[in-house]
C-alpha cells in the first residue's frame, strides 16, 4: 500500500538524480526538497571518506503515546515478554513524519530470534490502527554501532525492511527522550539493520538537542547503484 513518507526511497531517488547528472555539482551543498504526501522533506548531501552521505531532515518528533499491552507485542514477535520487560522501557509510538511503534528488546539474541506473526500483529492493529513494529536493542554486532534494529511492517506489505529511515528518525527521538545515549547539544547515532535478512545496512542519524529533546533529526547513509533500466517511448 502507499505510505505518505519513506526515508530510504527519498534518499535513493536523490542519488538517482545525481547518478543521472540531473543536479548541478555546485548545488549539492544545498538542500534538495521533495514534496511528499506527508509534506516537504529536505535531503542533504555531505562527503565522508570520499563517499557521498545522503541524509533526510525529519519533522520535529511527536510523541503519540505508549502501548501498554506488552504481552501482545511479545506474542507478535514470537519472543518471551520478559525480553521486553527487562529493559524497563516502554513500547511507544513516535512520529517524525510517520507514526512508528518502537519496541525495546533486552538482548541481541532475542531480537535476532524474533519472527513476526501476522495474526498477533492484527490484534495490535485493532488497538492502534496498524500492527507494524520497529524493534531495537543496545547490544550490537559492530562495535561502533549504537543500536541493532529490525523493522516488521506487514500492514504495509513489507514482511521485513532492511533499512528504515523514517523509523530511525523516531528511534533517535526515543533514545534521547529515555537517555539511552550520551549527548550534549547534539548527538550522532549509528544504527545497524538488515543483518538477519542478509542485507546489512548502516544508517547514520544526527540530531540537535533542545530542552532535553531531539530536534532537526537527520537520517541517512551511503547509496549504491544496483541496477538501471530504460523506457522506450517510441513505439
Amino acid at each position: 500500500m502507499e505510505i505518505p513518507f519513506a526515508g530510504h526511497s527519498v534518499l535513493g531517488a536523490t542519488f538517482a538524480f545525481d547518478s543521472l547528472q540531473r543536479r548541478a555539482i555546485e548545488n549539492r551543498d544545498q538542500a534538495f526538497t521533495w514534496e511528499l504526501e506527508a509534506g516537504d522533506f529536505r535531503v542533504y548531501t555531505r562527503s565522508s571518506e570520499g563517499e557521498a552521505i545522503y541524509s533526510l531532515l525529519h519533522d520535529a518528533p511527536v510523541f503519540l503515546g505508549q502501548y501498554f499491552h506488552r504481552g501482545k507485542v511479545a506474542r507478535a514477535l514470537g519472543i518471551p515478554e520478559s525480553e521486553i520487560a527487562i529493559t524497563g522501557l516502554p513500547c511507544e509510538i513516535i512520529s517524525t513524519g510517520l507514526p512508528i511503534h518502537i519496541v525495546p528488546i533486552g538482548s541481541l539474541d532475542a531480537i535476532m530470534a524474533a519472527d513476526m506473526r501476522r495474526r498477533e500483529a492484527d490484534a495490535i492493529a485493532q488497538d492502534l490502527g496498524f500492527g507494524d513494529l520497529f524493534v531495537f536493542t543496545c547490544e550490537t554486532v559492530a562495535e561502533d554501532a549504537t543500536v541493532h534494529c529490525r523493522m516488521f511492517a506487514p500492514h504495509f506489505g513489507i514482511p521485513e525492511d532492511p533499512a528504515s529511515g523514517a523509523a530511525t528518525g523516531s528511534l533517535t527521538a526515543y533514545l534521547i527522550k529515555h537517555r539511552l545515549v550520551k549527548f550534549t547539544d547534539h548527538v550522532s547515532i549509528i544504527s545497524e539493520q538488515g543483518l538477519e535478512m542478509g542485507r546489512p545496512s548502516r544508517l547514520f542519524a544526527t540530531a540537535e538537542i533542545e530542552a532535553g529533546q531531539a530536534t532537526r533529526i537527520r537520517v541517512g547513509g551511503r547509496c549504491v547503484l544496483v541496477g538501471a533500466g530504460y523506457v522506450d517511448l517510441s513505439a
